[in-house]
């Protein structure tokens, strides 16, 4: 059943990552599912140009679009208008508002020069709601041609670095002024630093470009030289010659892109083969060791035992062998390990545990030290720790809400109620108790002769050695920081889908022959898995008592010890219940002579003690560490209401951050450095 939960988790994992890296829209609600540029040249050097949005939006109430001014590539921009197209086809114009506006009303916009860039924005109707939307945003560019003795040159980004909706699929049509006689003289580039598009000359006065599942803040830019003679003129031309300029650029940009491309496909094709090598690697080394290792299993099987397995065990230890927790006790044991001990110190009359009621009658616990820090000879390396932690507590509480009539400031007393408020209080002292305990216990028994050290080695360098097949691919992925790359990279070099499955099988298949292969690998020698053995058994004895025919039925005295190893193992309630069943006169006898079990029947000590378990587990879990991360970033888009401050986060580092990991987002900012040249498309 194990086996299965983990192979079910490993599935679920690798399949939410791809699906979280290959959908980056997932964590906006703004996407743009088409998003089509139609270009007309005019022989003045000018363009007209109209976008086609179709945009999924949520909850906002403008849209708009900067175009950052910039005398090189055109003078200005002007006859900006926006429509709106219904899903009957039907297109609406919207009204120019005039003038800006942080939100605009509903199908009205403006087109405006802001200063250092024009910017067109529109009101949607989206404030409280979601949809999907098709719009048209129209303008004429002015001498976005220039002119050269010896070509005439349109160099748009049609997109920039700023444009923070991703995109599902970009197409683009350009038609030339006039249809150039020789094909050859017309020469197409397209730029995006993910390269994951095409520009095609479609025909004499055609340019088509298209680009798929581009992502947030990743510009896409289209260059064109053609003959100058389809241009008469336009306000930036030039007495010299660029041709040869625009060709040397371009190719030492398409070495260097083919060259990202060919370093991107070699680096996925290398960690594809060591995945696949890694994979077959366990596959094969734990298969060897399901063939040459043989269990270690017990002497002597018993379904039931019917005494302690060792009569020096701590509850702790007892807990520690049963559960194999030779990597240390996790959050939810630590809380029934300290309750466990509470117990074994009162039965060894260290503590004393008695019922009180506040000055309300509610009623609570209270524990008073009875062996100051003497006599600690007589108990376990584990049970000290446990023991000078409530001398700690008791001389560092809080005055407790509770109980003030009752609580005096003894230093050596204290209640439930205060021992849980300083177990919150005190996370870290909790982590170090936990941590002392796992020491403790695994010197002692490795000292025993139950806890082999060797085959812990092996096991955890055999997990280890597994676990890189699974890390390798979420490596790839943040290092490549595009998903889409590499499932294109895959598509081009021809892998067939039945690979990358036969990859999944194999990963999968490793796990089961790991965890099978961990079995035989004991972590305990022949007298470990002895005890463990028993230590399974007497919890099934205490489990079942009552069901079994007991010739010798044993005294309360042996169940008052018994049920401190039952509360280790988590089954007091159930064993209470075993013994109302065989001793019919339970609750009649004298606890003042059994009072641990006088301490596990009676409702409210029982709450108590879960109150602090609960709370110990809770505070190992706070103080052992963590993280989170946070969400960020723009989008080009205004929410209604409260007007946001303008930022921009990458697609890569916002889902980084989320994740809580600000190394890579480092990372990144470096690659985005590197990424200022520009890349080409093939």
């Amino acid at each position: 059943m194990k086996t299965l939960k983990k192979i079910i988790v490993l599935i679920v994992l690798l399949f939410a990552t791809l699906a979280f890296y290959s959908n980056v829209e997932a964590s906006s609600d703004l996407y743009l599912n088409s998003l089509n540029f139609d270009v007309q040249i005019n022989s003045d050097g000018s363009m007209d140009v109209v976008e086609t949005w179709n945009i999924d939006v949520s909850d906002t109430n403008t849209l708009y679009k900067t175009f950052k001014i910039d005398s090189t590539k055109y003078t200005s921009i002007t006859n900006g208008s926006v429509s709106r197209i219904t899903s009957s086809g039907l297109e609406i114009s919207m009204e120019d508002y005039g003038d800006y506006a942080y939100h605009l009303p509903t199908d009205e916009y403006y087109f405006l020069d802001m200063g250092s860039n024009y910017e067109v924005a529109w009101g949607t109707g989206y404030e409280n709601s979601s949809g999907t939307a098709t719009y048209k945003i129209s303008y004429h560019v002015n001498d976005a041609i220039a002119i050269y003795n010896d070509c005439a040159e349109m160099y748009w980004q049609f997109l920039g670095s700023d444009f923070e909706i991703p995109a599902k699929k970009i197409t683009g049509t350009i038609k030339l002024p006039s249809a150039v006689s020789n094909l050859d003289e017309l020469r197409v580039w397209g730029h995006t630093p993910d390269l994951n598009g095409t520009i095609t000359k479609a025909s004499n006065d055609t340019v088509t470009f298209e680009v798929n599942n581009n992502q947030a803040e990743k510009m896409v830019e289209v260059r064109i030289a053609m003959p100058n003679d389809g241009v008469a003129y336009s306000g930036r031309m030039y007495n010299a010659n660029r041709l040869n300029t625009i060709l040397q650029e371009e190719n030492s940009w398409a070495n260097e892109a083919n060259a990202t491309r060919m370093g991107k496909i070699i680096i996925t094709v290398i960690i594809c083969l060591v995945i696949f090598g890694v994979l077959i690697y366990f596959a094969v080394k734990n298969i060897r060791i399901l063939a040459t290792v043989k269990p270690v299993v017990p002497t002597t099987h018993y379904d039931y035992f019917r005494d302690l397995p060792r009569a020096d065990a701590t509850p702790a230890e007892a807990l520690y062998i049963l559960n194999e927790n030779y990597q240390g006790f996790n959050q939810y044991d630590i809380g029934r390990v300290f309750s466990s001990t509470l117990l074994n110190l009162a039965l060894k009359k260290f503590i004393k545990i008695e019922e009180i009621k506040d000055s309300k009658g509610k009623e609570d616990s209270r524990i008073t030290i009875l062996n100051n820090n003497s006599n600690q000879v007589q108990l376990n390396s584990d049970e000290i720790y446990v023991y000078n932690f409530l001398i700690t507590a008791c001389k560092n509480k809080t005055k407790s809400v509770f109980n003030k009539g009752n609580l005096s400031d003894n230093p050596d007393e204290i209640t439930m109620q205060e021992l849980k408020k300083y177990i919150n209080a005190n996370s870290s002292r909790v982590v170090n108790l936990k941590n002392g305990l796992d020491k403790s216990i695994k010197k002692k028994l490795t000292a025993n002769n139950i806890l082999d050290l060797k085959g812990i080695k092996r096991r955890n360098a055999n997990m280890a050695g597994c676990s890189i097949g699974v890390i390798i691919p979420f490596v790839m992925i943040f290092l490549l920081d595009n998903i889409d790359f590499v499932t294109n990279t895959v598509n081009s070099i021809g892998i067939p889908w039945y690979v990358l499955v036969l990859a999944l099988v194999m990963l999968i298949a490793d796990f089961v022959l790991i965890s099978k292969a961990n079995k035989r690998i004991s972590v305990y020698t022949q007298a470990g898995v002895d005890e463990q053995d028993k230590w399974k058994a007497f919890k099934k004895y205490m489990e079942d008592f009552s069901l079994l025919k007991e010739k010798d039925v044993p005294d309360l005295a042996v169940w008052e010890r018994y049920l401190v190893y039952a509360t280790a193992f988590g089954i007091s309630e159930k064993v209470i219940k075993q013994l109302k069943i065989v001793y019919p006169d339970f609750d009649n006898y004298d606890y003042n002579i059994y009072p641990t079990i006088f301490i596990m029947s009676h409702m409210d000590f029982s709450s108590s003690f879960k109150s602090v378990s609960n709370a110990m587990s809770s505070s190992f879990s706070s103080g052992s560490g963590g993280g989170g991360g946070f969400s960020g970033g723009g989008g080009r888009r205004r929410r209604p209401v409260v007007e946001e401050e303008e930022g921009k986060t990458s697609s890569f580092s916002l889902h980084i951050l989320r994740l809580g990991r600000p190394f890579f987002e480092n990372l990144h900012s470096l690659k985005m450095h590197l990424q200022k040249k520009k890349l080409l498309i093939n």
